[in-house]
């Protein structure tokens, strides 16, 4: 068996010993046939399904475009391993300076002749976990307009907001606003006739009763505008943008794990969370 190839394997794959040897058993020594055996053998350890609900969402920003991402992994112990942060640390610039809108496309980004797909079946096998990269989504803005941003709990909940015009800081309260109250629509009279029926009846099978007044209040604590603003509960969201003249475009929010059960991980061609995330959005003055 070739040191310098066996060396090699596990450099390039990150591979055990172990399956790196049985590789170049299996190939003779022929380095190609051998990464295709270790190809091979990732790809099935990775179809077994393990359920990946960890890991972290990100989200950033430059000029006007705005990415927001999920990569999964099995436990929290990946929040902590080096080798993962540093692989976040590594894609995550290429992905926001590239111009791909989805996540199979995603995938498809080479960085120094590696694509990210590689690069998570690589990290899959170091750190002896199924990880995937589950969503990816990119919002694009208008000069004149601005983004704020927000991550929380160590990168497991994050947001974005986009504002009719700049202004830094309330675009960044009304991300933080985004998370720390948990906001799911824009405003009460935006919501359509399908999801105030679908929330009804979730209300009604949580409380075991529908009251319509209780409803609309719990209608308006979920929905942005009508929430009160939490660095003055004296006014509403709504309140705060209309005295600085501001409107607000839209809003996303990304929460780890969002749509998983405990059997399988939900599709990647749809969204998770049943959101409105179908399309990119592109924002004019």
């Amino acid at each position: 068996m070739n040191q310098k190839l066996l060396k090699q394997l596990r450099s390039e794959t990150g591979a055990s010993f172990l399956l790196c040897r049985d590789a170049l058993n299996h190939a003779s020594d022929q380095y190609e046939e051998a990464l295709a055996y270790i190809n091979t053998h990732q790809k099935k350890e990775q179809g077994n399904q393990r359920v990946a609900s960890k890991g972290v969402v990100e989200v950033l920003f430059n000029d006007n475009d705005a990415i927001l991402f999920e990569v999964n992994a099995e436990t929290d112990f990946i929040n902590t391993n080096p080798y993962f942060i540093d692989f976040i640390n590594t894609i995550k610039y290429p992905l926001l300076e590239s111009s791909v809108t989805n996540q199979i496309d995603a995938l498809k980004i080479e960085i120094d002749q590696v694509s990210i797909q590689s690069m998570i079946e690589k990290m899959s096998s170091i750190t002896k976990e199924n990880l995937q990269l589950r969503r990816f989504y990119r919002v694009r803005k208008a000069n004149s307009q601005s983004f704020g941003t927000y991550s929380h709990q160590k990168n497991k909940i994050a947001s974005l907001v986009v504002l009719n015009e700049y202004n830094q800081e309330i675009a960044d309260a009304l991300a933080r606003q985004v998370v720390a109250n948990n906001a799911q629509y824009i405003s009460v009279d935006t919501i359509d006739t399908d999801t105030i029926n679908y929330e009804k009846f979730m209300y009604e099978k949580q409380h075991g009763k529908f009251d319509q007044q209780s409803f609309d209040q719990y209608l308006k604590e979920i929905s942005l505008l009508d929430q009160r603003f939490y660095k003055d509960p004296n006014i509403t969201v709504r309140n705060y943008l209309e005295n600085h003249h501001v409107h607000l475009i839209d809003f996303y929010k990304f929460e780890l794990g969002q749509g998983i059960d405990n059997k399988l991980n939900c599709r990647l061609d749809i969204p998770c969370d049943g959101s409105k995330i179908t399309v990119m959005p592109v924002y004019n003055d």
